[in-house]
């Protein structure tokens, strides 16, 4: 099995942007696991609405970078805002 180089990077991204957030919010432990699953949703379903929506600037590969961070972001500061 294999899998597309936009998953993996999209994968990477968000343990990457979860582990940002693990360190600063001084919430350790097991949580990593929830916030890269979290993250990774947000990742992809910013990727799934800017493909609907046809926006096409900052792409990289298959990714579209802003939407795609926006996304993620957007799941952090949710996180934050209910202290999880």
């Amino acid at each position: 099995m294999t899998l597309p180089p936009w998953l993996v990077l999209a994968i990477v991204g968000a343990l990457t942007i979860a582990l940002i957030y693990q360190l600063l919010s001084r919430r350790f432990g097991w949580r990593i696991l929830g916030y890269w699953f979290v993250v990774l949703i947000g990742i992809l379903g910013a990727e799934a609405a800017a493909e609907v929506l046809g926006w096409n600037f900052t792409r990289f590969g298959d990714l579209r970078l802003a939407p795609d961070l926006a996304g993620a972001f957007l799941v952090i500061a949710a996180l934050w805002f209910l202290g999880i």
